[in-house]
């Protein structure tokens, strides 16, 4: 155990930065998920069509229409899954 100047026992060096390693690596793998909406919007000749419609709205609008959710959802998880020192 390391001691510091106040007096208050910390964890081992090697332990605390393997579990600091771990988190990083998770933090950036979650932040990855918000690439996919940013390349499933900014990919406009993917989308770009009229067929298939659905409730008369065509593909185009709401295949962006179902990103809202689906984008909230993904930075949710994002946002959960890093570390907060607060």
């Amino acid at each position: 155990m390391l001691q510091c100047s106040h007096g208050r026992a910390r964890v081992a060096a090697p332990a605390f930065r393997k579990a600091h390693e771990m988190d990083k690596r998770f933090g950036t793998a979650a932040c990855w998920l918000l690439v996919i909406p940013y390349v499933g919007l900014l990919w406009v000749p993917f989308y770009n069509a009229h067929d298939p419609v659905l409730l008369g709205f065509p593909f185009f609008y709401w295949y962006q229409l179902a990103w809202v959710p689906i984008t909230a959802i993904l930075t949710w998880i994002a946002y959960r899954s890093m570390r907060h020192d607060d």
